[in-house]
């Protein structure tokens, strides 16, 4: 005998779902993810960018900093947050469908952040090589403004000299962007290419954009490299938790190196000079990649029961 009010009486048909927007209108989720992307640049990057111009202006400096964070904080919630929950809305009639949502377990949750803190070691190597790449002079003269225009401006944001400004900056530069970017790129973009591709190519090209969408050509490769593993820890623990816990733990790393100066101490015998180790950062290299292939096997490991869609 069936006890529960809120399920049909036995033998009684079961409510068909009802069919999404997109579903209604026949439109190809890449397509709709594309609009979506589309959509949320132009309210992010051009709106929210020419109410800060028109604010406080586009340079960062010590006078106007707070400015930035706080500008920063109400364009990542009305400009990212609210447009992807709504969309999300048209994607699927169930958050829980585009969002999924599951505890991790703590091993799984360890394994996945020792595996960022490798793989963020491996990026710094490639980083280091990556800027001794021989250039044409006129092009070095254009590029090295740029990026270190880009870098000042990074460290402007998340230099502190108090905690309760750092707890603030963690706010803007991890704790937000943790769940906003997640719930955009691992959310509703990965669930939007999981309608028509395998998990593990949505999970890819959604890292590919990740990447893109941050506007740093200098450290493309190391973004869309991260966007990848979340996406995959997405995609791998069948939830958002995983993903948004790896990418706060990544973000809040770089603001501790700028709060402690620890900028130049990321990798033994680097240096901006001629004075340079070569074969000690080559060690470390293939050093951190064994420890990320230990952590990531790891993970694998303990969350095999998801294979099979068995939980423990």
């Amino acid at each position: 005998m069936n006890d529960r009010t809120d399920l049909p009486p036995e033998g009684a048909p079961i409510p068909a779902r009802e069919p999404s927007f997109i579903e209604r209108n026949n439109l190809s989720p890449i397509a709709f993810a594309l609009i979506c992307l589309f959509v949320i640049f132009l309210l992010y990057q051009i709106v929210g960018g020419a109410l800060t111009f028109f604010l406080v202006g586009t340079k960062v400096t010590v006078e106007n900093v707070m400015q930035h964070r706080t500008l920063t904080l109400v364009g990542q919630s009305l400009f990212v947050l609210i447009p992807t929950l709504l969309f999300a809305r048209l994607l699927d009639k169930k958050f829980s469908a585009v969002f999924p949502w599951r505890m991790p377990r703590v091993g799984e949750t360890i394994f996945a952040s020792l595996g960022l803190l490798f793989l963020q070691e491996i990026f710094q190597v490639y980083l280091f090589f990556q800027d001794r790449i021989p250039l044409p002079e006129e092009l070095r003269k254009l590029l090295d403004p740029i990026k270190e225009m880009i870098e000042e401006m990074f460290k402007t944001l998340v230099s502190t000299h108090s905690v309760p400004e750092l707890l603030f900056v963690i706010l803007v530069v991890a704790v937000t962007p943790a769940i906003v970017e997640e719930l955009l790129f691992r959310g509703l973009i990965q669930t939007s290419f999981e309608r028509v591709l395998r998990p593990a190519r949505a999970a890819l090209i959604t890292g590919i954009i990740f990447g893109a969408f941050h506007f740093n050509p200098f450290a493309i490769v190391p973004l869309m490299g991260l966007g990848w593993y979340f996406g995959y820890l997405r995609m791998r623990s069948k939830s958002m938790v995983l993903a948004m816990t790896v990418h706060f733990l990544n973000n809040v790393l770089a603001v501790i190196v700028v709060y402690f100066q620890m900028d130049d101490q990321m990798l033994i015998g680097a240096s901006k000079g001629p004075d340079v180790n070569m074969p000690a950062i080559i060690a470390q290299l293939f050093l951190f990649i064994a420890l990320f292939v230990v952590s990531f096997s790891s993970y694998l490991r303990a969350t095999s029961s998801f294979r099979t869609g068995s939980e423990e």
